[in-house]
């Protein structure tokens, strides 16, 4: 948190800076670009604060819903058992195979060669 205010504080500063320097004899427009645009950096720095700590909270409410999924997994074991299911072999579409020659003549590379 200091150094968040200490960021936010060093943008107002150089936008306080920048803001002195168009107001001088030898000011430009760009000095009037950088004043405003210095503080939009320290909103910046507040808004990825803010989305640091959204995350850190995302992070702690997960780590709790962990354990809670823990047991739920084992209530779910104890009442259906540690039994593995399969699906039938039948079930399921055949893999597809194909032999090496075969591949290769489907995926031969044409590069380099005359008939391009």
């Amino acid at each position: 948190m200091i150094f968040l205010v200490l960021a936010v504080l060093a943008t107002f500063a150089l936008a306080w800076w920048q803001w002195t320097r168009f107001q001088s004899g030898s000011g430009t427009f760009q000095n009037l670009g950088y004043a405003l645009q210095w503080p939009l950096f320290g909103a910046f720095f507040v808004y990825a604060y803010r989305k640091y700590l959204e995350y850190e909270n995302e992070l702690i409410d997960a780590s709790n819903d962990e354990q809670r999924m823990e047991q739920l997994y084992t209530a779910d074991e104890k009442r259906y058992g540690k039994e593995i299911t399969e699906i039938d072999e039948e079930f399921l579409p055949p893999r597809p195979s194909i032999d090496v020659d075969t591949f290769n003549k489907l995926n031969q590379q044409h590069r380099g060669t005359p008939d391009e």
